[in-house]
Formats: C-alpha cells, sequence, structure tokens
C-alpha cells in the first residue's frame, strides 16, 4: 500500500482483508474489489443454496406422497403411541425420508451465511479503519514536511529576498504534487499576480535523499515526537499566572512561520480533498453514508484506530504526552474549515433494505411456487433481515453496505436459475426414485 506514513500501519491480515487486498492490489479501487467479492460470494451461495432447496423441495414432495399413508396409520395406530412410531419409521425407511438429513442443509446454510456475514462485516470494518488511518497518516506527513521548510536554510534565503513582505494566499500561492511511488512532493510557488511563472521550485526533505521525511524505516525513533518538535513552534505558548495557574498565550510568530503554516493547512486540506476515495454521491466510502457524518475522519477514529498500530513504547509515549491529538488538531485546521458537506443522504441504508426485502420476497414466491413452501422464518422474515441489514449499514463503513447491495441483487438474479435448477433435478430424482420402487414392487408381487 502506497503511503507517506510516518507510524507504521500494517495491512489487517484476515482472510477477507487479505483477499479484499489483493483484488484492490490488481483492480486499483476497493469498490470494484468489493462488488467482485460480493459476486463471487454469492455465486458459492447460489451453489451451496442448490442442494440446499434440492434436499428442502424432495422433502416436501416425499411428505406430500407419504401423507396419506401417514394419515392412515395415525386413524389406525393412533391410540398405541409405541406401534405408530414404529408404522411412521417403516414408512419413512420405504420412502428414504430421513429428518436429520433434511434439517442439516438448512442448518448448514444458515450457519454458513451468518459465520460469512459477521467476518466480513469485520474485515471490511477493519480495512476502512486501515485506510481511515493511512489518509490520515498521509496528510499528517505531507503537513510535516511542508513546515520543514522553516528549516530550509535555502528557501529562508528566497523568503527573505522574495516573500518577506507577502501574505500566502493574498500575495503568493504554492502548487503542490506528490509523487506517492517516489514518496516525493514537490513545492512550486508563484505569485498570485502572474499564477503561470514559477519563481521557485523546492522539495522540503532530507536534504540527502530529496524525499519525504518518514520514520518507518528507523524503529527507535518515535514520529510522533519528532513530528511535534517542528509543530510545537506553531503551538499555545503555555505559562503561569501570579497564582501559578496555566494559562495559555499564542506564541508570537514572525511573518514566514506564519505563512508557512497557513501554507501547510492549505496544502493538507487539498492533498486529502484530492485523494478521498469517493464512489457516486458517496465522498469517503471508509466511513458510513450518512447526512450525519462528515467525510472527514475525527479525532476519535484516529485515536482510536492508530492506537492498534502503535508499538508498546508508542503507546507509552502517546498516554504521557498525548502528541497525536495535539498534533491533529493542526493537521486539520483548514481541512475542518472546508465545506466538504455530508457523506451521504441514507441512500445506500434504503437500497440494503428494499434489495433484501425483495430478494426474500422473490425467494418465498419461487419456493412457494415450485414446492408449495416457503424460506424458513415465515412472514417474520420479511421485516426480521431487512432492519438487521438496515443497521449495520447505518452505522459501519460504506463498504459493507455496497457488498450488502450488490450481493443482494446478484441473488435475486440467480433465485430463478437456481429454482429451476433444483425443480428439475428434483424432477429427475423423484423419477427415478419411483421407478425403483415400482421395480420392487413388481419383483415381490411375482414372488407372491
Amino acid at each position: 500500500m502506497d503511503s507517506l506514513m510516518g507510524i507504521v500501519l500494517n495491512y489487517p491480515g484476515g482472510m477477507w482483508e487479505s483477499i479484499i487486498g489483493g483484488f484492490n492490489s490488481a483492480m486499483g479501487s476497493y469498490i470494484w474489489s468489493v462488488i467482485l467479492l460480493a459476486v463471487l460470494v454469492r455465486i458459492v451461495f447460489a451453489l451451496v443454496d442448490i442442494f440446499n432447496k434440492y434436499f428442502n423441495m424432495k422433502s416436501m414432495r416425499i411428505n406430500e406422497k407419504m401423507k396419506p399413508e401417514l394419515e392412515a396409520i395415525q386413524k389406525k395406530y393412533g391410540h398405541d403411541k409405541v406401534l405408530l412410531q414404529k408404522k411412521q419409521q417403516e414408512i419413512y425407511k420405504k420412502y428414504q425420508f430421513s429428518m436429520v438429513g433434511t434439517c442439516l442443509p438448512m442448518l448448514l446454510m444458515v450457519v454458513l451465511q451468518m459465520v460469512v456475514f459477521l467476518t466480513l462485516w469485520t474485515g471490511l470494518q477493519n480495512v476502512s479503519n486501515y485506510n481511515i488511518a493511512r489518509q490520515y497518516e498521509n496528510t499528517k506527513t505531507v503537513y510535516y514536511n511542508v513546515l520543514l521548510l522553516n528549516e530550509n536554510e535555502n528557501f529562508e534565503s528566497f523568503y527573505n529576498s522574495n516573500l518577506a513582505d507577502l501574505t500566502y494566499g493574498e500575495d503568493f500561492n504554492v502548487n503542490a504534487s506528490i509523487d506517492l511511488d517516489k514518496k516525493q512532493m514537490t513545492l512550486e510557488f508563484y505569485l498570485t499576480s502572474n499564477p503561470n511563472e514559477v519563481i521557485y521550485t523546492v522539495i522540503p526533505a532530507d536534504e540527502e535523499t530529496q524525499n519525504i521525511v518518514n520514520f518507518n524505516d528507523d524503529p527507535n525513533v518515535n514520529a510522533n515526537e519528532e513530528i511535534f518538535k517542528i509543530i510545537d513552534k506553531y503551538a499555545n505558548e503555555y505559562t503561569d499566572d501570579a497564582e501559578g495557574n496555566s494559562i495559555s498565550a499564542q506564541r508570537e510568530l514572525n511573518n514566514m512561520q506564519l505563512n508557512i503554516k497557513a501554507m501547510a493547512e492549505d496544502i493538507v486540506a487539498d492533498y486529502y480533498i484530492d485523494n478521498m476515495q469517493s464512489f457516486l454521491w458517496i465522498k469517503n466510502i471508509y466511513k458510513a453514508e450518512s447526512p450525519t457524518t462528515s467525510p472527514v475522519f475525527t479525532k476519535s477514529e484516529i485515536t482510536s484506530y492508530l492506537n492498534n498500530y502503535y508499538s508498546e513504547s508508542e503507546r507509552e509515549v502517546e498516554a504521557q504526552f498525548g502528541y497525536e491529538e495535539q498534533i491533529f488538531d493542526f493537521v486539520v485546521a483548514d481541512l475542518n474549515e472546508r465545506d466538504l458537506g455530508v457523506n451521504g443522504y441514507y441512500i445506500l441504508v434504503i437500497l440494503a433494505v428494499v434489495t433484501s426485502f425483495l430478494s426474500i420476497f422473490i425467494n418465498n414466491k419461487l419456493m412457494k411456487k415450485d414446492s408449495g413452501t416457503q424460506q424458513p422464518g415465515g412472514k417474520a422474515m420479511y421485516f426480521i433481515m431487512p432492519i438487521i441489514l438496515g443497521i449495520f449499514t447505518l452505522m459501519y463503513t460504506s463498504l459493507f453496505a455496497i457488498y450488502i447491495i450488490i450481493g443482494q441483487i446478484v441473488t435475486m438474479i440467480f433465485s430463478p436459475i437456481t429454482n429451476l435448477i433444483v425443480k428439475k433435478w428434483v424432477d429427475m430424482s423423484g423419477k427415478k426414485q419411483d421407478e425403483k420402487r415400482k421395480a420392487v414392487i413388481d419383483v415381490d408381487y411375482r414372488r407372491k
């Protein structure tokens, strides 16, 4: 995964996470990876469902054939429970009917669906949390590298000669280009009055590598501590009043520091917006699609997700100094001022509920038509499953909502096909059993 991270973020290592990561590496999109995964999972479910429906439909047809005989022995031996049970077992054996064989495929199908549902939900949430953390770490590292201009003697010389009396955003601006493969950032300065003429180009990074500074290669360096050393030059200064109470006073910054601070905030806001993973009306696919949710990561999300990636020493430092929370306020200062709108309008929630209802409705109609039965749970399933899926798509990553919707659509497409296959399979199996049973009866008759 391309990144500019200061904190080492290891991609989640679960089965679903690995599959999704592999698809993403091949396709370059988590959206298409999830869509492909939903199609493949539903194809597997459809194949398993063929066997489940076959045993279910076969059982129903056998029940129809046994019904007259079972009713007859019920009337004849109803007074003797032991004898009645013996006669029932003889009829079950005659028709090769097994109660366990009928229920087991259905039970296995339900268990399989639940296991896949819960593990895949967890996997997609892990992938989303990882990517939210990665988005933040990238913006944080970009912010830090822009601030390094304050330590760059060549830039300071240029600034004093050309920009000392100018204000960033009004008198001059900067174009920032970031190459993730080379981990390199280039800043091109130009006067607002003449945006076509670049007056200075700089790569604010380590002088030897000319690449973006990161801390992944040295486990002995605490990335947040190093970043905070630079950011602290722009932080509020805490002093004590006459009574010993801690009070804050804005540290007096020179014009160059103010300009670099404003420039860093502006660049990371543009960087984040340009690199948000959007899909249709959803601005950030890693967050829930909701009109009450911002597409920008929150402080609580970042501190929670990154805590899983800290080393033990980093976790101790964070507990003592809380660098991450302080850095966060600086990194997102301009980003929070941008009007990015909301992350959706509950459209995915509505689609998940509607497609779930339609999937159950269509499947029940087809089963009732072909075998006179319906999906276990009856009419309650029309409401239970859609509500459950609605809650999950409302509260968690948009990737899971997309998986649910695509999966339900694929199921609706496959339901008529699987039912047709099962119906023909049961018809063929029924004919063979009838012929076999008839042959046995004929042989017995001739012997008599």
